[in-house]
This record gives C-alpha cells, sequence and structure tokens, in this order.
C-alpha cells in the first residue's frame, strides 16, 4: 500500500505548466510553412525618402526564396534583393497605371 501510495505523491508534486500561445512565426515553423512579417516601418522625418523596414522571417521562406532564385552569401542578403525586386515590382507597376509625381 505504501507504493501505491507514492504514486499519489508524484502527481501532487507535478506544477501545473501553462503552454504560451504560439506565435505566428512559431506556428508557421511547426506547420514548414513560410513566413514573413513587416515588423517595424522607420522613415527618416526630414528625408521622408530614407527610411527601412525592419522584417522578420523563418527558414521555409528563405527556402522558397532560394527555389525561386534569389541566392545570397547570407538569409539577410537573400531577403534584402527578395524585398527590393519586390518594390521594384509595386512601383513599376504603379508607374504604368499613373506617373508618380512627387509634391
Amino acid at each position: 500500500m505504501g507504493d501505491i501510495m507514492g504514486i499519489f505523491d508524484l502527481f501532487k508534486k507535478k506544477e501545473k505548466v501553462i503552454a504560451e500561445p504560439l506565435t505566428e512565426k512559431e506556428a508557421a515553423t511547426l506547420k514548414k510553412l513560410p513566413y514573413i512579417k513587416v515588423l517595424d516601418t522607420q522613415v527618416e522625418r526630414s528625408n521622408p525618402s530614407n527610411g527601412f523596414f525592419e522584417l522578420d522571417w523563418n527558414e521555409y521562406f528563405i527556402d522558397d526564396l532560394k527555389k525561386a532564385g534569389y541566392t545570397g552569401s547570407t538569409d539577410e542578403e537573400i531577403v534584402d534583393k527578395w524585398f527590393k525586386a519586390l518594390c521594384q515590382t509595386v512601383a513599376s507597376d504603379n508607374n504604368l497605371e499613373q506617373e508618380i509625381r512627387i509634391v
């Protein structure tokens, strides 16, 4: 009977573990899906043409970019090439419809 009581003691000593919800990136990575997100955008007040985007991605996004032909010595370089190409595409698509005017 003493052994059975020891088993009950094990259950009493277990702490309740509350799992934190997964982030979007963690959920995508767990499912082996590509993930990319803009975390922050900064624009220089004195020259609004200058600024930057802070991006976050997972390894599956990099794999997709490599399959699409993007290359680089680092993941950051690969993402930078993709982002520049994306921005150029957006700008050229807009330029076909109307001339970009700076006021």
